[in-house]
């Protein structure tokens, strides 16, 4: 078990590292309105709206890092829910080994749906507070 733990761990290392590890000229552009504005559409629409806070807006680095996190959570919990199903399979009619089993993948499960929640709250109060 400790061995898993470890090996989770490292994955989720590897998983907030990596946007990392991308250059950042692949983000460099990422604002479709931008050439737009510059070419004088500055009175339309996309020019003129304000609250996209960089910061804490709806493409926010805040929005962002939280669905990299709920991303990662997931993945994690939908592992451990493949774990628990091997262990409840070859539990081999131990009645501890399932009984464990059975909690790891109701853990996992009731994890994502928190995740879900929790997303759908964080979009809620942004969209709430522009």
């Amino acid at each position: 078990m400790k061995r898993l733990k470890l090996i989770f761990a490292s994955l989720a290392v590897l998983f907030c590292l990596t946007p990392a590890l991308v250059p950042a000229t692949v983000y460099a552009d990422t604002d479709p309105f931008k050439t737009v504005c510059q070419q004088g559409g500055a009175g339309s629409a996309p020019c003129t709206t304000t609250g996209n806070d960089p910061i804490s807006g709806r493409n926010g680095i805040l929005y962002k890092v939280s669905r990299i996190l709920a991303l990662i959570a997931a993945v994690g919990a939908v592992i451990v829910i493949i774990i628990g199903g091997f262990f409840y399979i070859t539990s081999g009619g131990d009645a501890s080994k399932a009984s464990n089993a059975k909690r790891a993948i109701l853990g996992a499960v009731i994890g994502l749906v928190v995740i879900a929640l929790s997303q759908a709250f964080i979009a809620f109060v942004i969209n709430a507070v522009q």
